[in-house]
This record gives C-alpha cells, sequence and structure tokens, in this order.
C-alpha cells in the first residue's frame, strides 16, 4: 500500500531539497572574503623599491593579484588570494627564489580571485 505513495513523497522532498539548496547558493553568493593565505614580497619605507618589487611579481605571475598597502612609513606589499596553505606554498617556493625577503602569511582573501589561480 506504500508504493503509490512513494513518488509523491519524493517529489515533496526533492521541492523541499532544491527551495533549501537555493536559500544556501543566494547565501554563499554575498559571501565576498574568506581566511586564507597571501605571499608578502616586500616590506619598507621606499615606494620605488614597492612599485619594481610588483613589477617583478607581474611579469613573472600574473595571474596573482598585488596588494599594496601604506601605513605611515611603511609600504607592504602582498600577492595572490589562495585559500589552501598548501597552493600558497607551491607559489612561496617560487617567489622566494625571485625576492628572498618573501613571507607566507594568513590574511583574508577574495574568494572570486582564488578561484583564478591555477
Amino acid at each position: 500500500m506504500r508504493k503509490p505513495n512513494a513518488p509523491v513523497e519524493a517529489l515533496h522532498i526533492n521541492r523541499r531539497l532544491d527551495l533549501v539548496l537555493d536559500t544556501i547558493a543566494t547565501r554563499n553568493r554575498t559571501i565576498r572574503y574568506a581566511p586564507g593565505f597571501r605571499i608578502q614580497v616586500y616590506v619598507g619605507t621606499q615606494r620605488q623599491e614597492a612599485d619594481a618589487a610588483k613589477l617583478l611579481i607581474s611579469q613573472n605571475f600574473p595571474e596573482l593579484s598585488p596588494y599594496l598597502s601604506y601605513n605611515q612609513p611603511t609600504y607592504k606589499l602582498k600577492v595572490g588570494d589562495f585559500m589552501h596553505r598548501l597552493d600558497a606554498e607551491r607559489y612561496y617556493n617560487s617567489i622566494r627564489r625571485l625576492m628572498a625577503s618573501a613571507q607566507l602569511q594568513p590574511d583574508k582573501v577574495d574568494i572570486r580571485r582564488s578561484l583564478l589561480i591555477k
């Protein structure tokens, strides 16, 4: 006797599940930043050196987004939006060969940009 009712029940559950999944997907689209990692390439007081480091990184790693910040009197250049430490370490090893002072640091990263890094 339960077999004829089973498909109707399943359709009802599927509709409810689709509604919940749509709600979760909509909420997730509004999230822009998440905890992750960036590679700090330069720290210092010279703007020209920060710009030179930015140029060097963009020539060798065009897929990494540069972030230059200034907190008087210090310039900081960070690159990348890595969600996972393992991905960041792969780039970190390559960047370290170019710039020995590079450091891997936890930071808030842009989720959309992190998906573009291969």
